[in-house]
């Protein structure tokens, strides 16, 4: 699936109950440019919360409309330190943003929005 301005979401999945829905972010390395990489890792993210806010995962999976999301990203072979301090500041900060606030405050399309890292082995 694409999110906003062209983000790849490398799957959807259903969540742990009926009423979650997962859409997950697969990040491989290793990286040579960590910040670089961050940063693009981050337009990854931000374009999963504007694709469930905007209702662009609702037209291509009807049945997660007014759902809760898990923005999960996964990892293999990249810097844990690095990416788990930088996961926790996003994830504490995205949805406090004012525009993204609002825009989730008003949209009809997820009920909440919540995110996780693994670092599958």
């Amino acid at each position: 699936m694409t999110g906003g301005e062209g983000i790849v979401v490398d799957f959807i999945a259903r969540g742990e109950t009926p009423d979650e829905w997962r859409m997950v972010l697969v990040e491989e390395g290793p990286w040579s440019n960590p910040e670089e990489q961050l940063r693009r890792v981050q337009d990854r993210l931000f374009g999963c919360i504007d694709a469930a806010i905007d209702g662009q995962l609702v037209e291509k999976f009807p049945e997660s409309m007014g759902k809760d999301i898990i923005i999960e990203l996964d990892c293999y072979n990249i810097p844990q330190s690095d990416v788990r301090d930088f996961f926790e500041s996003f994830s504490a900060g995205a949805l406090e943003i004012p525009d993204y606030k609002r825009a989730f405050m008003r949209s009809p399309f997820v009920g909440k929005i919540g995110f996780r890292l693994n670092f599958p082995a």
